[in-house]
């Protein structure tokens, strides 16, 4: 099993906090985490801890946290020879979190936007030798659209999480074959013509969810030519969808909300294996939901 994830990289500080503060207030923190994170960072440690051969491209600085995170991925063994030093200073990330397991999150991107679709056609012989090529937003457009093509060229399975939320270019959308959405992403994939996001109303139970989802991912197979949709629901598990109109749903595992952060990112690597396994979707689902559900029942991602 081999991935290459177009990545991200930023030196994740988080506070412990008893809740998000509102605009304007101070809070004491009762613990604060400094670690790597970003989300192709955590895809990429992800897949490779559950047993496949993955290549990160990234955009870092030239600083401490650049050093620590290029020893970091030589331990777990993620090939790094398309890791770029783009700039002085690489992303940071400073995050939230409440004790009822919520959170808030600001992120300078840096040198990871900088990544560029000559740095994806130097990556052409890893990409060509990968089984899925993985990206999502907090990478450069260029870059995702650049592996994506070269991805599709060679026959291989590309996936795209498009986080942090922004619409998506409709050439990457062509080369895309799995899309992998939480539930405010999936209201802004299914904005209808007039940009008017669809809203999950959860209060009414999981199946009128799952009805309204149903519906609009139907409309949105019609103008997209992909494979399988996924939506991630939080606490209420994941569905996805395929171009054949099947639905499959599985719920959550119950457990303790320590951190949510990287959760989603953790259910993204549990299901890319799970598809490199060929495993049923409902499978691929429960695997993708287990993985999300360790991380949260932690503190850190790793």
């Amino acid at each position: 099993m081999r991935v290459f994830v177009i990545g991200s990289f930023v030196q994740a500080c988080c506070w412990s906090v008893n809740r998000i503060p509102t605009p304007g207030e101070t809070l004491q923190a009762s613990a604060v985490h400094v670690e790597a994170g970003g989300k192709g960072l955590n895809v990429a440690v992800g897949t490779r801890r559950l047993g496949a051969q993955v290549d990160i491209a990234l955009g870092i600085g030239q600083d401490p946290a650049a050093e620590s995170l290029k020893q970091k991925l030589n331990q777990e063994g993620v090939g790094i020879a398309h890791v770029h030093a783009l700039a002085a200073s690489s992303g940071y990330g400073a995050g939230m979190i409440a004790e009822s397991g919520q959170n808030a999150i600001a992120v300078y991107p840096g040198p990871n936007l900088l990544l560029n679709a000559t740095h994806m056609h130097a990556a052409s012989a890893a990409l060509a030798q990968a089984d899925i090529v993985y990206g999502q937003f907090e990478t450069s457009l260029d870059a995702i659209t650049t592996a994506f093509t070269i991805g599709h060229q060679h026959h291989k399975t590309t996936i795209l999480n498009p986080s942090p939320w922004q619409t998506i270019p409709a050439d990457l959308l062509k080369h895309t074959d799995v899309l992998i959405v939480n539930e405010i992403e999936a209201g802004n994939l299914f904005a209808n013509d007039r940009q008017v996001k669809l809203v999950l109303d959860f209060s009414s139970g999981i199946q009128k969810v799952l009805t309204q989802l149903e519906k609009s991912a139907l409309a949105f197979f019609r103008q997209w030519q992909g494979k399988l949709l996924v939506v991630t629901l939080g606490e209420f598990g994941s569905v996805a969808f395929t171009a054949q109109g099947e639905m499959h749903y599985e719920p959550s595992m119950p457990i303790e909300v320590k951190d949510t952060i990287g959760a989603g990112d953790a259910f993204a690597s549990g299901f890319c294996i799970a598809l490199l396994k060929h495993l049923p979707l409902s499978q691929a689902l429960h695997y993708g939901n287990a993985c999300g559900a360790m991380v949260a029942s932690q503190h850190g991602v790793f």
